[in-house]
């Protein structure tokens, strides 16, 4: 008996440390898996612009907090202080922190050491990190929401401000070391104000701004309130200090303001107009950068560069509000964050997004090879991936939702979408290396949608639509030259979702019936498109893939026998069988080989459905963090191989499957021989080289461990002990 518990106590032991190993395991010695570029946002929240990200502080290069929250703080209405949540970065990914219970939406963080870090927010709330958690403090009376926090070297000293609708109080002071210091009201000369910045550049010298152009200044003694001298009437959002003699300030409708030692000067005139500058952060005289709200002209969040002389606008890739930036000291490193828990980072050179660089839906995504491809969705947006990052790439001009996406090499790739107008073409545009042209045929479909699209060759690709009224549903062929109209075979009022080419003469399209039975099959045959029996009981259609003549696979919508099941059928070389499926409804389906294959979509209740093939059935797999949390419509499943994979979703969230990349030393001989040329939105690069052989060592800085209690490795910890008592308690007893 005691050599049988010893047994089971030693192997309840194993599987807990099993469960905790995989979760800190470097990713190249862990199964791969689907995780979400976003750590947080799951799309079960709304406005549609939920989790905000409002504050970022790096401090090395593996060393960095964002935090933020549910409460949209630049159009406070009322009482609102949301849930916050804090993001730590180890050099790796941004992995979610525990908070609090009761943590309001966070709108500043500063990092005094790695022992030592900051945070507030509405509520007010005011929370402390000391190298293992986060900490609630005390907050004073007399405040309600507080917007910034500063603490001097040390951190003996330091500073908050915010508003309190009761007009008196809007500066806290820190006194002492946590956690025996404590957070106190300090005496301010105007209790009205609204104060939104605060910065020190030693302990006699700072400034905090607010609302309405509100200024005070710190001389050592006391906040003096200098707002009747201030340059600007407009909201003062965040300020950055550079000497007792240089600090700027920006604000609301373009507001660029300067202290020059003696006065505040300005505003300058800015390179936009009406765009609210949200954060400035100054490396130097001579290097800055503002972030702010998202720039109408180039639909991107905007960003500015400081260059000694003149503030110009920089592409921050990403179609979301931007609300801070901060760079590590030389400028060479740093982040952005913003709205939809968007987050950029800096490398000295260029940002790249590291979370979904937008909000909009998207729709589909193709890749060429693991470092080349396109996502298209909503609106005309056109999303690439370079191998390290989604980035926006350009916004169509007409501003039509894309549906349909097919790359055939680097330099040429096809997308397909809704008509501009009514009585209007389809749109169809063309990549050719160097820019996305506009190829929509003049005359044909016209008032149609295109869904989908599909190249066998540079001379011959089929896309497929819409059908209204009496037309049956749209079918178009390219001859290398032309779009032609060709009878698609189905009923009237149908719409063909995709389509898959095996040759020039065998072919398949799906969709849905509005009449009548709801899943629609036709046949290329060479010559002609002709219906398909589809099995009894289909739901509509909305994907195909085939591997073979005699290996195909589609889904679809949900039907009625057995309720609730997603639709998934199997052509086996001479009729389409149903097979098993999970309740949903199914939107897309990749096979990889006969034994392995994945379709996406979302379950009855509201959850994102993933499920993959293993050769012998189709199984639901969750996604991490665990347990599976999101909440959204998953659109596009693509495959570059067996172990790397993407999903685009509604509301711009991207799924990638794979082992994920640790740091480390890597040795590596190339040749190279290449001439190519490149065509951007923002520049034109044509380059050339011979052959060549370099040998390379890149060292990453290993990551730190994860502080505290992240989300992942609780869950993980939980789901181990619960397995191990389940064993204990299952055994027999004497």
């Amino acid at each position: 008996m005691m050599k049988r518990d010893l047994k089971l106590g030693v192997f309840s032991v194993i599987m807990v440390a099993l469960m905790l190993t995989v979760t800190f395991l470097p990713a190249s010695a862990q199964l791969s898996q689907w995780r979400s570029l976003n750590p947080t946002r799951d799309g079960t929240l709304s406005p549609r612009q939920l989790p905000y990200l409002y504050s970022v502080q790096i401090s090395a290069a593996n060393y960095a907090w964002a935090v933020g929250g549910t409460c949209e703080i630049y159009a406070y209405t009322g009482d609102c202080p949301g849930t916050g949540f804090a993001l730590f970065w180890d050099g790796v990914r941004w992995k979610q922190t525990l908070v609090p219970p009761g943590t309001g939406t966070l709108a500043s963080v500063h990092i005094v050491s790695a022992n030592d870090v900051w945070a507030v927010g509405m509520g007010p709330t005011i929370i402390h990190w000391d190298g293992v958690s986060w900490v609630a403090a005390t907050v004073p009376a007399g405040i309600d929401r507080i917007y910034s926090v500063y603490i001097l070297p040390g951190g003996l000293d330091g500073w908050a401000v915010g508003f309190d609708t009761g007009l008196a109080t809007n500066i806290l002071r820190w006194s002492g070391t946590w956690p025996t210091g404590a957070w106190s009201n300090f005496a301010t000369p105007n209790g009205a104000a609204n104060l939104r910045g605060v910065a020190l550049s030693s302990p006699t010298a700072g400034w905090a701004i607010g609302t309405t152009g509100d200024i005070f200044r710190w001389d050592g003694a006391g906040w003096i309130d200098v707002s009747g001298t201030s340059p600007t009437a407009n909201n003062l959002f965040s300020i950055s200090i550079l000497s007792s003699t240089d600090a700027w300030a920006v604000g609301a409708s373009s507001t660029i303001i300067r202290w020059n030692g003696a006065s505040w000067t300005g505003p300058m005139v800015a390179p936009t107009v009406g765009i609210d500058y949200r954060s400035i952060h100054m490396v130097s005289a001579a290097d800055g950068w503002i972030a702010g709200a998202l720039n109408p002209t180039s639909s991107e969040g905007l960003l500015l560069k400081w260059d000694g002389s003149a503030w110009t606008i920089v592409r921050s890739w990403v179609t979301m509000d931007l609300n801070d930036v901060f760079l590590m000291p030389g400028g060479t490193q740093g982040f952005a964050v913003g709205d939809a828990e968007t987050i950029i980072y800096w490398n000295g050179s260029a940002w790249s997004a590291q979370t979904s660089p937008t909000f909009v839906d998207l729709n589909a995504a193709y890749l060429i090879s693991s470092a080349d491809g396109w996502a298209v969705g909503d609106n005309g947006t056109i999303f690439r991936w370079n191998g390290q990052s989604w980035h926006h790439y350009e916004t169509l001009p007409s501003g039509v939702d894309l549906f349909g996406l097919f790359m055939r090499t680097s330099d040429d790739a096809w997308a397909v979408g809704a008509r501009p107008a009514a009585g209007t073409p389809p749109t169809v545009l063309r990549w050719n290396g160097g820019a996305w042209t506009v190829a929509s045929p003049p005359g044909v479909a016209l008032g149609e949608n295109l869904t989908d699209v599909y190249m066998l060759s540079a001379s011959e690709g089929w896309a497929v639509g819409t059908g209204t009224g009496a037309s049956s549903a749209t079918m178009l062929k390219w001859d290398g030259t032309l779009w032609t109209s060709v009878p698609s075979g189905t009923q009237p009022n149908a719409d063909l979702q995709s389509v898959h080419m095996l040759s020039s003469s065998d072919g398949w399209a799906v969709g849905i019936n509005a009449t009548g039975a709801p899943a629609v099959i036709v046949r290329w045959n060479g010559l002609a498109w002709s219906l398909v029996t589809p099995p009894t009981n289909s739901g509509g259609l909305r994907s195909v893939h085939f591997l073979s003549p005699t290996n195909g696979w589609a889904v679809g919508n949900q039907f009625a026998v057995p309720a609730g099941q997603a639709t998934i059928i199997h052509w086996d070389g001479s009729q389409w069988n149903l097979v098993p499926a999970p309740a949903g409804n199914l939107t897309s389906v990749y096979m990889v080989s006969a034994n392995d294959g994945w379709a996406v979509g979302n379950g009855t209740n509201g959850r994102s459905l993933i499920v993959h093939w293993d050769g012998l059935s189709w199984d639901v797999v969750a996604t991490l963090p665990v347990p599976p949390t999101l909440s959204v419509m998953l659109r596009s499943v693509f495959m570059v191989a067996e172990l790397d994979g993407w999903i685009v979703s509604d509301e711009g969230l991207i799924l990638h499957y794979g082992p994920e990349s640790v740091p480390g030393t890597t040795t590596s001989t190339t040749t190279v021989t290449e001439t190519t040329t490149s065509t951007s939105v923002s520049s034109t690069t044509t380059s050339s080289a011979t052959t060549s052989t370099a040998t390379t060592a890149t060292t990453s800085v290993p990551p730190a461990p994860i502080p505290g209690y992240p989300i992942e490795s609780v869950l993980a910890g939980l789901l181990g002990g619960l397995i191990a008592l389940t064993i204990i308690r299952r055994r027999r007893k004497p």
